[in-house]
């Protein structure tokens, strides 16, 4: 629910980097040397995040499908839909919080550190992954036992809450296997293995579709929580659950092939892991804060829809805000996901190292190579939306106009979303959590003061107030974070930087209302059936495409042209035709 990004001040503590960097930091550079046991498999940012962006490509877009199934399953604005959704969400917030937080805050820094040894570092990550399996595990079991005050704290209605509880025993479990997920993925990643990683998420979306298309084969649609009998329970939480424990267990083959092998080992003195626990008491803090955001969000979600059901309405609730951010997480997924997991692990090197220049262009690449997809991808989502939420099953009418409102606003924010998971990967490779805390105080204060004002606003605009406070506080803290690590590196490109995102969103602008206008056109010409508005969803896309490149090439952003050249190469390979002039 709650995004896990961060924001500050500039602390005075932080390591002086370098000196200002100019445009020649966008030149590519040699790849970090590898450690001395040549473990790790270097390949450009660019292969590395095609890599994963491939994985991504197949399995977010299978994560859409499995939540359409869903909807299916249990409808949009159903009671039972919040209790299930609520349920399953509190592992993904945990999972989130860990992987983003604790888990990329230690791990990532921790073993690059640990692989320049002459041993490659093996006694002592075995000793880092026993530690965090071993903490993991206690979190899970603790979360499972407390199952229905947690449940209770996210003020779901007393008439869904046993159906909820019931859920949570079920999903609450899935915290081990996201956790041993993202440890194992981060070794992976530290060995320069990118893949795997990225491509075992299709395998839980496979096994919840399938569990989802025998639930809508055998139960009722949408039943209300007096109707739910263990069997559906089981069915649907339990699948979901199968899902995660097998995206984990996944990884274990590609990590045996990379040689490396995991002993459990205690005892943790002399091996250099106060820093680490340093790092970890701050990750921690961020992770709080940041759970405290997802929580007041939720809660206020699920109070106001508890005030709607008992005067008798039906308002946008967490399965809207859970539908869109979905939808919203797309993009970020694909492009910005695979490129700064390729990242993230060469700028801790470059921390380590203290190789400022490296650590600049590494930095300067995070502000801008997700850019060049992301901002016209903003620019075509808000046009497109309302006919792009029509072909959701269930979501018509006022669920429709909602949706379809929530997801613009959040899409607004998809850049600074970007820049702050950067920005968490840039001062974890610092070990920086300081700063990092920081910034995740200012991003949550205005989370929450949003969702507190939703509480007094138009209830059936609560999931907007919410999503508008992910955007704003995403943009503050995206904003601070540029200002803090061009000090940190001595200087960035900024007005390389600007002027690239200007010449972008005047394109893009360009491009969607173009778009826009055949988008309105149509709907006067046509009707409202889910066919009127595929048509709407492809004429418009139609026209942003080209109106998008044709001016990219009339403004000359030549950064377009880099990122579809690969595309077009492989077009060219695959049908024999030669190149253009």
């Amino acid at each position: 629910m709650s995004s896990t990004r961060h924001g500050a001040p500039p602390p005075t503590d932080g390591p002086a980097l370098g000196r200002p960097g100019t445009d020649e930091t966008l030149a590519p550079t040699a790849a970090a040397p590898a450690p001395a046991d040549g473990v790790v498999q270097e390949q450009s940012v660019r292969r590395a995040s095609a890599l994963m962006a491939a994985g991504s490509i197949v399995s977010r877009p299978l994560g859409l499908v499995r939540q359409l199934m869903l909807v299916a399953c249990l409808g949009v604005t159903t009671a039972s839909a919040d209790a299930f959704n609520t349920a399953n969400q509190l592992p993904n917030i945990i999972y989130m919080l860990l992987s983003g937080g604790l888990l990329t805050a230690v791990l990532i820094p921790q073993i690059t550190k640990a692989m320049k040894r002459e041993d490659g570092g093996q006694e002592v990550i075995d000793r880092l992954l026993t530690i965090c399996l071993g903490a993991i595990l206690v979190v899970t079991v603790i979360a499972t036992l407390l199952a229905s005050p947690l449940v209770t704290l996210y003020r779901i209605p007393p008439a869904t809450r046993e159906l909820a509880t019931a859920f949570a025993l079920v999903c609450l479990p899935q915290i081990f296997f996201y956790g041993l997920y993202a440890v194992l993925g981060q070794v992976l990643n530290a060995r320069g293995r990118y893949a795997s990683f990225m491509w075992t998420p299709v395998l839980a979306n496979l096994v919840q579709i399938a569990g989802m298309a025998v639930f809508l084969a055998r139960y009722t649609h949408a039943a209300p929580p007096q109707e739910w009998t263990p069997g559906m329970i089981w069915l649907l939480a339990g699948t979901s659950t199968a899902g995660i424990a097998l995206q984990a267990l996944a990884l274990v083959p590609d990590l045996r092939a990379s040689g490396f092998r995991w002993r459990p080992r205690w005892g943790f003195r002399g091996y250099g892991f106060r820093a680490a626990s340093t790092m970890a008491g701050w990750a921690f803090a961020a992770l709080v804060v940041a759970q405290l955001g997802g929580y007041a969000c939720a809660a206020v979600m699920n109070t106001v829809a508890g005030w709607a059901r008992h005067d008798g309405q039906q308002v946008a609730g967490i399965s809207v805000y859970q539908l869109a951010f979905l939808v919203f997480m797309l993009p970020h997924g694909i492009i910005t996901t695979s490129i700064l997991t390729a990242i993230y692990p060469r700028m801790s090197r470059a921390a380590h190292d203290e190789a400022t220049d490296e650590l600049r262009r590494l930095l300067t690449r995070g502000l801008t190579l997700p850019s060049v997809a992301l901002v016209p991808i903003t620019a075509a989502a808000i046009p497109l939306a309302v006919p792009g939420m029509a072909m959701v099953p269930r979501v018509s009418g006022d669920a429709l106009s909602e949706t379809a409102l929530v997801f613009a606003i959040m899409v607004l924010g998809l850049i600074p979303f970007g820049w702050t998971t950067l920005q968490q990967r840039f001062f974890f490779a610092l070990e920086d959590g300081r700063t990092n805390l920081h910034l995740q105080l200012l991003l949550t204060v205005i989370q929450i003061a949003l969702a507190l004002l939703a509480l007094v606003g138009p209830r059936e605009h609560v999931v907007a107030l919410i999503a508008a406070g992910q955007t704003l506080g995403n943009l503050a803290a995206a904003v601070a974070f540029v200002v803090i690590a061009q000090r940190r590196v001595g200087g960035l490109p900024v007005r390389h930087v600007v002027r690239l995102h200007v010449r972008l969103v005047v394109v893009s602008t360009l491009a969607a209302l173009l778009a826009w206008g055949s988008v309105v056109g149509l709907s006067a010409l046509l009707g409202t059936s889910r066919l009127d508005h595929l048509v709407q969803l492809l004429v418009g896309g139609a026209v942003f495409v080209l109106a998008f490149l044709g001016l990219a090439r009339a403004f000359r952003i030549r950064e377009v042209d880099d990122l579809l050249r690969p595309v077009a190469a492989q077009l060219r390979r695959r049908t024999g035709a030669a190149p253009s002039a």
